[in-house]
């Protein structure tokens, strides 16, 4: 299977990832771009770019008969999906297939079986692995309601055919569940034009736990440890690290056996990620399995030394697994936070506009994946994604002091951002003693943060940068230097 020209059917962040591992593979890319990215960071970088649309997602990026013209006229040989978009639609990743492209991703019968998330849960039981209650049948939303009692509340309404936590609500009381399913209905149809629906039990203060996974054509899999994605707004991440502070070394063996398991059944190639929640004894269910590469695998590229797009490459051309279990190492820690253009105080609400300013934070075992530059129009069809910033350390402690001072630096200017949030996380006492789950955002804590020893220093850095503005401007009027302004400056920093 060739992949010796890769068309990236994606944009952003995720477009320029892909295009620097395939810059060091020796492998010239083919970026596509809609009518607003026409000079976007991914079309910079790649070797060649076509247009392929309007802007709206559903007139380009998801056009898959465009992108194969575009794979055609260039000669291309692979397709890269990315994540979101098409990269778990089965019946893209046919087309692509039967166009004569190696596809970058799992088989087209794995994505149909994961795809649908009542079949993922029932093939997961099959294999013993737990499950939370539900209610899956097809039925009138009078006698969803009746069926519900037997569960009893809280539960979780979701989409059949889902993804990223889209569509996804919560009720508490049959009320609740009233109003939630035609919502839930709508979303289902907007985004995946299917409206079936389904309910699961909802796990009080639960862990959300990710396992790495990785199949090759030769029948091997392998597990690359786990992530902690708890820190949820709208049952999406908003900040991960790796590994989870809440599993132990034995869970995180069975976590892993049982993803391996899953995917081993499956004849599953590629990467992906299976995801569990987990209560407060350590007792694990399988939640979906996502059939792509993920927004957070960084994390997983931290503790183990590997580039998982690299393995991705690899595998579809069908080789083997470079590295067999017992070979993955598990190395410190890594925090990594979303950077997004929508404002934690207006409940999350996203953000456009050209990015003025824009200074990305640097230092030692700081890494920032970005797909955008000053003078950026972001756009509000597409995820206001910013970059995702990534520290590590040999332990959670320095891989948190990394990630507060890597925020310090960050600025963005001309859209609302989550910046100052993020720091706040990194202050917040439950968050830095891992003690959180994914109720962690359920009350606006960060608006009324408490002082921690972070917050200290920069308010005290705050104070001194007052008064020397204020000794600076007493001195004027009395016919102050520069040479006197600098001695100033100086007693203020040994202050």
């Amino acid at each position: 299977m060739p992949v010796t020209k890769l068309l990236i059917a994606n944009r952003g962040e995720i477009a320029c990832r892909i295009i620097r591992t395939c810059r060091e593979m020796d492998i010239p890319t083919v970026a596509v771009y809609s009518d607003a990215d026409r000079g976007g960071m991914h079309v910079r970088l790649a070797v060649w770019s076509f247009p392929i649309g309007p802007t709206p997602s559903r007139e380009s990026y998801m056009r898959v008969d465009r992108i194969l013209e575009v794979a055609k006229r260039t000669g291309a040989d692979a397709l890269h999906p990315g994540y979101g978009f098409f990269s778990e639609d089965p019946e893209a990743a046919q087309k692509v297939l039967d166009a004569g492209l190696t596809w970058i991703g799992p088989s087209p019968e794995a994505l149909r079986i994961m795809g649908d998330k009542v079949q993922a849960r029932e093939f997961a039981q099959k294999l013993g692995i737990p499950v939370l209650p539900g209610i899956h049948e097809a039925m009138d939303d009078e006698a969803l309601i009746q069926k519900a009692r037997e569960l009893d509340y809280p539960l979780m309404v979701k989409p059949v055919v889902g993804r990223d936590g889209k569509g996804l609500r919560m009720a508490r009381t049959e009320a609740e569940l009233r109003r939630a399913l035609p919502r839930v209905k709508g979303d289902a149809v907007f985004s995946f034009w299917d409206d079936r629906i389904y309910l699961e039990k909802m796990l009080p203060k639960a862990r959300h736990i990710e396992v790495q996974v990785f199949g090759d054509t030769h029948g091997n899999y392998v597990y690359l440890w786990e992530r902690d994605g708890s820190v949820q707004r709208r049952f999406q991440q908003v900040a991960e690290e790796a590994p989870s502070p809440f599993v132990t070394p034995e869970l995180r063996t069975q976590l892993g056996e049982a993803a391996v398991a899953l995917a081993r059944a499956l004849n599953y190639v590629g990467a992906g990620t299976v995801e569990f929640l987990l209560d407060e004894d350590h007792r694990f269910y399988f939640l979906e399995m996502t059939c792509r590469i993920q927004g957070s695998h960084g994390l997983t590229e931290w503790i183990t030394g590997e580039d998982l797009v690299r393995w991705q490459v690899r595998v579809a051309r069908g080789e083997a697994l470079p590295l067999r279990q017992e070979e993955i190492p598990l190395r410190g820690h890594a925090i990594q936070c979303r950077m997004n253009a929508e404002d934690p105080d207006r409940d999350w609400a996203p953000s456009s506009g050209r990015l003025n300013y824009l200074r990305l934070p640097s230092g030692r075992n700081v890494r920032n994946d970005s797909g955008v530059y000053p003078g950026w129009e972001l756009n509000p069809f597409y995820a206001p994604i910013l970059s995702k910033l990534s520290t590590w350390g040999p332990n959670r402690d320095l891989a948190l002091a990394r990630m507060h001072a890597a925020l310090s630096e960050y600025r963005i200017g001309g859209v609302r951002n989550n910046t100052a949030f993020h720091k706040a996380l990194t202050e917040h006492r439950p968050f830095l003693k891992g003690d959180y789950h994914t109720g962690i955002l359920d009350h606006p804590w960060w608006k009324q943060r408490g002082i921690g020893p972070n917050l200290k220093f920069a308010v005290a850095v705050a104070l001194f940068d007052e008064l020397e503005r204020e000794e600076q401007r007493a001195q004027q009027p009395a016919g102050g230097t520069g040479s006197q302004a600098w001695k100033l400056h100086g007693r203020i920093n040994r202050l």
